[in-house]
């Protein structure tokens, strides 16, 4: 896990250059730990091309279109969050720490916050991949 863009784009430059059957290969964001090979035959793991460090295994099977749509358009990190929310924030050196959402920049994709456990109300600004929804605004 973790390095599924780095084994995805050899897996891809390998099947450029020798004919193993792969037409596309899919890294959706949300899935950790996989990608999606698109190929016209099955393929033989102790294939040479297929010797791609950090690629574990193969899980055989069609996958139908409809199931891996929503890895296509992806929903905007931002689209559930509004003022008044408490989210998580998942990076940075507040990690893990649960904050109220006071402001909300769309062009810049930025949310202002405000930690909820901290004395003294610090506002911080981060980018809306940092931080996850745990509850939408009280009604």
């Amino acid at each position: 896990m973790g390095r599924e863009q780095i084994a995805a784009e050899l897996l891809a430059q390998n099947a450029k250059h020798e004919d193993i059957g792969i037409s596309a290969v899919l890294l959706p964001d949300g899935m950790k730990g996989y990608f999606f090979v698109e190929c016209s035959k099955s393929l033989d793991m102790r294939h040479p091309a297929l010797k791609v460090p950090n690629l574990r295994g193969l899980v055989e099977g069609e996958v139908e279109y409809e199931e891996v749509l929503q890895y296509l358009n992806p929903e905007p990190a931002m689209s559930n969050i509004v003022k008044g929310s408490i989210v998580e924030l998942t990076t940075g050196p507040f990690k893990d720490e649960k904050a109220k959402v006071v402001r909300i920049d769309e062009t810049k994709e930025e949310v202002v916050l405000e930690l909820i456990e901290a004395a003294v109300p610090i506002p911080v600004t981060v980018k809306g991949d940092q931080i996850r929804l745990i509850q939408k605004e009280a009604e």
